[in-house]
């Protein structure tokens, strides 16, 4: 889109259509950030509210706003990067901050943070060491890899043209023990979504957890063949620092070090709650972006080819993440260019993110639902070829009422 095009008020949007509303929806998830930082640093059973706000909080509050309208006015570029561009060191004090609360004596040059908020730093130390709650800060810190670190990373990585913006997205990535997903999710998931060669894309049937073991093995092989390919085809050698995918892991290996430095062995397992978390939810949210959708092998990469969403509030703080069918479509679009897709071009998921993930976890009733959704999909949207190879598997299910 444009900037003129931006800028001219949607049609039926209204007051939450505006440039302002929508400069604060942008802001959201930073703000989600900071109120979470918030709650670490009061340390027991608060830590756990970055896992609370994220399923259910947000995800209430997202059916209850409902959708966007299409070309909204938008806040302008440069605040939409600044956005981008702070989740990094938002991340970082974060995990500082649940540092100092989950170590035995923290330290008095991060006790600032907790006493701005009139929070005593020693009695949040004291109620995290309660068994129930030590793992608090690391879960919600997982939340906030995962829904905000990732979710940037995912804006980042596309820019195959910025090196800076590609090197940021690759540290957040590393928080969750993920920086291969630079390298397939960009060269391998974009090229074979929707067909079986696509580790990242969702079989019809297949239940979401088992889903989250075969898209992270599959991703994390891809990626490596990907790269000793690449150094192959260009007569490279291959070694631990000419290998993107070695040097990714590295990277990984530097925020583990950052944990150890600052709570001994105990930043092990730590690191482990809190990467892991932040890989289970991008993993989570692959499911629901392409479930049961098929492609040709070789066939262009349609907007049919994704689940769309236009709720407003996940929209807002997932950076238009939702509008995946115009992402897929073309890969290249900043986040403000993206565009809603037309029912004829592409199929709405039928709620939010947030409440499409936990009903998918539910398993046969999820099926049920979305195969009514995918049955239109069938009938609608797909081509001759996808009916016919969906028809040969047995799974087609557009007869269904």
């Amino acid at each position: 889109m444009s900037d003129a095009v931006n800028n001219t008020p949607a049609a039926g949007g209204g007051f939450f259509a505006t440039r302002a509303m929508n400069t604060l929806r942008y802001s959201l998830m930073n703000l989600f950030i900071l109120f979470g930082i918030i709650f670490i640093a009061m340390g027991g059973p608060w830590t756990y509210m970055g896992l609370v706000f994220s399923f259910f909080l947000i995800g209430y509050v997202d059916e209850l706003f409902g959708d966007i309208s299409d070309r909204e006015r938008m806040p302008p570029v440069w605040y939409c990067q600044l956005m981008l561009f702070a989740t990094l060191p938002l991340l970082i004090f974060a995990t500082l901050i649940a540092f100092n609360v989950s170590h035995a004596t923290g330290w008095a040059w991060l006790d600032w943070f907790p006493r701005l908020f009139g929070i005593d730093p020693e009695g949040a130390r004291g109620w995290t060491h309660h068994w129930m709650w030590a793992m608090g800060p690391y879960v919600s810190l997982g939340m906030y890899y995962g829904a905000a670190g990732v979710n940037v990373a995912h804006e980042l990585i596309h820019r195959t043209d910025k090196e800076w913006d590609k090197l940021v997205g690759r540290w957040l990535l590393a928080f969750t023990w993920d920086t291969g997903f630079a390298i397939e999710h960009v060269h391998g998931h974009h090229r074979n979504v929707g067909t079986e060669a696509d580790p990242a894309t969702a079989r019809r049937g297949q239940y979401i957890i088992h889903f989250v073991w075969t898209s992270t093995i599959g991703q994390w092989l891809a990626a490596k063949r990907f790269e000793d390919e690449r150094l192959k085809r260009k007569g490279l050698r291959n070694t631990l620092f000419s290998n993107k995918f070695w040097r990714g892991q590295l990277m990984t290996v530097a925020v583990l070090a950052f944990y150890v430095t600052f709570l001994g062995w105990w930043g092990l397992p730590a690191f482990l709650v809190s990467g892991s978390i932040g890989k289970i939810y991008l993993e989570v949210v692959n499911y629901i972006e392409h479930y049961g959708l098929v492609r040709i092998p070789g066939t262009r990469v349609e907007a049919r080819h994704s689940w769309d969403s236009h709720r407003r509030v996940s929209g807002g703080m997932f950076y238009n993440l939702m509008l995946h069918a115009n992402h897929h479509k073309i890969a290249t679009r900043r986040f403000w260019e993206l565009e809603q897709s037309p029912p004829e071009e592409a199929a709405t998921l039928p709620r939010g993110y947030m409440s499409m993930i936990l009903f998918a976890f539910l398993g046969r009733p999820f099926f049920t639902y979305i195969n009514k959704h995918l049955a239109r999909w069938d009938r609608d949207l797909a081509s001759p070829e996808e009916v016919a190879y969906l028809k040969a598997k047995g799974i087609y299910l557009g007869d269904v009422a």
